[in-house]
Formats: structure tokens, sequence, C-alpha cells
């Protein structure tokens, strides 16, 4: 299989037989040949708890990770996009801390667990996948300090700047992204109730800050959102940006 157009993101770019980037010199340590699966939308690349056999690089689709608590209830903790790599726990640890379910039909690389850890000897990949980890860490971060002390149209803005920039860095700066996640799921990761979550997209397409037309989104005023994020502007009246995407018809979002 050759490589797809997000394996130029991928943790194993360097190392991996079907991307362009990887070093098959004959000094180069052995290139990884991974497995490939397709996880069908709403089944579990892995399940929290299990015993960690396999890290899960995306070559298409998306995911969710999901922790569930001793006392049974659930919450959405973030999402993973196509270059992305589920599995990755610190410290080496034993078990998955959360499970990974996929959001809609999804290609994905299986790499074992003994391939990473014999990788990770290269002072260059570990301190890669240490870099990987540092973002998504930074990220849930984020999250969590969104969550924790701001408000409802503080959290969406945070999440809806977020997946844009992780879909600009795919190279989709002039195109819409694609929400595959539910509206149930974006309010279970934001803490925040599905009504809430619906009332603020509509507002915020109805200000000019964003269009929807059914999972298709396009940021139209990033500078407002992210005042809205840092609470310069708690949230923008009508303007003209808000008027032209009237004119243009956008549909309400039915995601």
């Amino acid at each position: 299989m050759s490589g797809s157009p997000t394996c130029s993101l991928c943790l194993f770019r360097h190392v991996c037989r079907d991307a362009p980037a990887a070093d098959l010199s004959p000094n180069a340590q052995k290139p990884l040949q991974p497995a490939h699966a397709t996880v069908t939308a709403g089944d579990a690349f892995f399940r929290q708890g299990r015993p960690i056999a396999a890290v899960y690089p995306l070559r298409e689709g998306s995911a969710k990770q999901v922790y569930e608590s001793p006392l049974g209830w659930r919450q959405v903790t973030g999402f993973s996009l196509s270059g992305d790599v589920l599995g990755l726990e610190p410290n080496e640890a034993p078990a998955y801390s959360v499970s990974s379910i996929a959001l809609q039909d999804t290609l994905c690389c299986v790499v074992s667990i003994e391939a990473l850890r014999s990788h990770m000897a290269d002072p260059a990949f570990r301190n890669a996948v240490l870099d990987v980890m540092r973002h998504q860490a930074e990220r849930e971060r984020i999250l969590l300090v969104a969550v924790g002390s701001m408000k409802a149209a503080q959290r969406l803005a945070m999440l809806l700047l977020d997946l844009d920039a992780e879909h600009r860095r795919r190279g989709g700066a002039d195109s819409p992204l694609t929400l595959t996640m539910s509206r149930t799921d974006i309010a279970s990761l934001l803490g925040l109730t599905l009504e809430t979550v619906s009332r603020l997209l509509s507002r915020f397409a109805s200000v000019g800050l964003i269009s929807v037309r059914q999972r298709r989104l396009r940021l139209i005023d990033r500078d407002g959102l992210a005042a809205v994020y840092a609470e310069l502007d708690p949230m923008p009246r009508h303007g003209p940006v808000a008027m032209a995407a009237q004119a243009v018809g956008d549909e309400p979002h039915r995601f």
C-alpha cells in the first residue's frame, strides 16, 4: 500500500516502509512494516484497561477518546484526526488509559508495541515520540483549563480554533473542516449540555464567526472567535460578515 498524504504528519514517517520520507539506506534500522486495518464507525481500536499491544497511526478518518470511571460514567476526553497516533501512553504504561472509538470508517496502521520500543532506542525517534506526547499533553492542559474555569462560549471557541488549527496543519487551509463528531460528543468533551452546544453554534453562525452546512464548518472570523475565547468580546454583534453569510443562505448545523 502506498503512503497516504497524512504519512507526512505521522510519527513513524522516517522509519516506515510506506512513507516517502523513510530512511531505507543500508545502514538504517530495519523499517517498520505495519499491518493495516479498517475500523468501522462506532467500533473500538482498543479498550480502556486492556494491556497495550499496539499503537495505531490514523491514515484516513478520525476517532474519539472516551474515559470510563469506576462509577460507570463516561466522558469524551479528546478527538484524533488523520496523521495522529492512537494508543501512545506516557511512562510505558502497561494498559490503555482510555478507549479509542472510530468516529467514521477509519483506515489505520497497526504498529506492535515491541516494534515501537525497538525504535525508541534511536534518540532521534525517541525525541519525535516525546514531541508528539508533549503536543498531546499541551492540548489536554488547555482543555482542562477551559472546562475548569471558562464560560461555555469560550470552551466552544477554544475547541473550534483547535480543530481548525489541526485541519490547517494537515493542508486544509482553504477548505471547510468536517465535524465527524456529534454534538453530544462535543458537549461531553467540553462539560456542557447538548442544548448549550446547539445554541452556541447557532449564535456563532448568526454573528458571522462561522458558517455550517450539515457537518461542514468554516471559520469565517478567526480573530473574532479568538476574542470570544479570550473573552475580549463575549459575543460580537451582527456585522457585515454575518449579513453576507445569511445572504448566501447558510443552513443551520445538523450534525
